[in-house]
């Protein structure tokens, strides 16, 4: 090789380098308002600010103002109207409950037995009663609400073969089990779209995947929500506990994490047989979680923010419950302080 052709294959390295650096410096291509930026003002195609700009003009028609019992009371029943309405409503007649127990099984400290009622005609909720073997009956009751997840077995025990577990495993630390550890009955309730009430496409792909989506956005089609849906199932879990002896009635709660403290909230504020309520992982505005953050279609509900500001709860909205809500800031529930 000469020194000609060897200056040349350099001179052709340095250039094939340099062509190399020259697009690394280039800017990466995002889309067609690209070199554009000093001629429009990129804001005006954000969609996100946009929702956040009509949430701003939302009329706060149900806004607490009350200053007395009595106003409280009245503004309670509005808005109960209001929020009612707005999940899309609930059957005019309830359905007979058809219970039927499947099965039932003895544990160290607790009895637990697996059932199913009639939620809505021809539609079932699947439950699991764990009742302490501690204490005299009737024993006061919490309805407990699983998140996101595989469904009540994340809550009851069992894990992900139909075995039983005795670690906790999981974020939702089987707290069913706690409630019956701590001397009260746990009626543990599958959600809409979980576990074993998912259609035969979701169930074949796997525990973890739930029917949110489409049902979630098929009851929007209809008018109604999934939110609803499941209070509804709390409701009639409630309506069964009122059969049974050896639970009481009038010491009934509601407890839930993730989508089921969504659904502990809402049922609070909706069903005065609830006398005290613990929701975790769903307090937020939202403005900072469900509007800024993605969720889950079975988070909304249409002209929520009608309502208020911020997901609030306390003795207003939920009273006569005793609520207590628990829980740390996430990337779903951002925002560190309610107001």
């Amino acid at each position: 090789m000469t020194r000609r052709e060897l200056g040349k294959i350099v001179e052709g390295a340095a250039a094939l380098l340099n062509n190399r650096q020259v697009h690394a410096a280039a800017p990466k291509y995002t889309g067609a308002l690209d070199g554009f930026e000093t001629k429009l003002d990129p804001a005006g195609f954000d969609p996100v600010l946009f929702t956040r700009k009509l949430y701003d003009d939302a009329p706060l028609r149900m806004t607490f103002q009350a200053k007395t019992r009595r106003q409280t009371e009245q503004w309670q029943k509005r808005l109960r109207v209001k929020l009612t309405e707005l999940l899309g409503g609930f059957p005019d007649k309830r359905s007979p409950l058809e219970a039927q127990t499947l099965e039932v099984r003895d544990y160290p400290g607790y009895h637990r037995e697996r059932f199913v009622i009639q939620s809505r005609p021809g539609f079932y909720v699947l439950g699991y009663l764990l009742t302490p073997k501690s204490g005299a009956s009737p024993h006061a009751t919490v309805v407990c609400v699983p998140g996101h997840g595989r469904g009540v077995d994340d809550i009851v025990g069992i894990d992900d073969e139909g075995q039983d577990r005795t670690d906790k495993a999981g974020y939702q630390h089987d707290f069913a089990i706690q409630v019956a550890e701590h001397g009260m009955a746990a009626v543990a309730i599958e959600p809409i779209a979980f576990g074993c009430r998912r259609d035969p496409v979701t169930r074949s792909k796997g525990l973890g995947t739930s029917a949110c989506q489409p049902s979630a956005g098929s009851a929007l089609l209809l008018g109604q929500t999934m939110i609803g849906w499941r209070v509804y199932d709390v409701m009639r879990a409630i309506d069964w506990i009122e059969t049974r002896k050896e639970l009481d009635a009038g010491r009934v709660g509601c407890m839930g994490i993730s989508g089921g403290g969504t659904c502990t909230l809402f049922a609070a504020a909706l069903e005065p047989r609830i006398r005290a309520a613990m929701v975790s992982g769903y307090l937020n505005t939202f403005l900072e979680s469900i509007m800024s953050v993605s969720h889950c279609i079975d988070n909304y509900v249409p002209r929520n923010p009608e309502l208020g500001r911020a997901v609030r709860c306390g003795r207003s909205d939920c009273a006569p419950a005793a609520i207590r809500r628990i829980g740390r800031t996430g990337r779903h529930f951002p925002h560190r302080r309610q107001p």
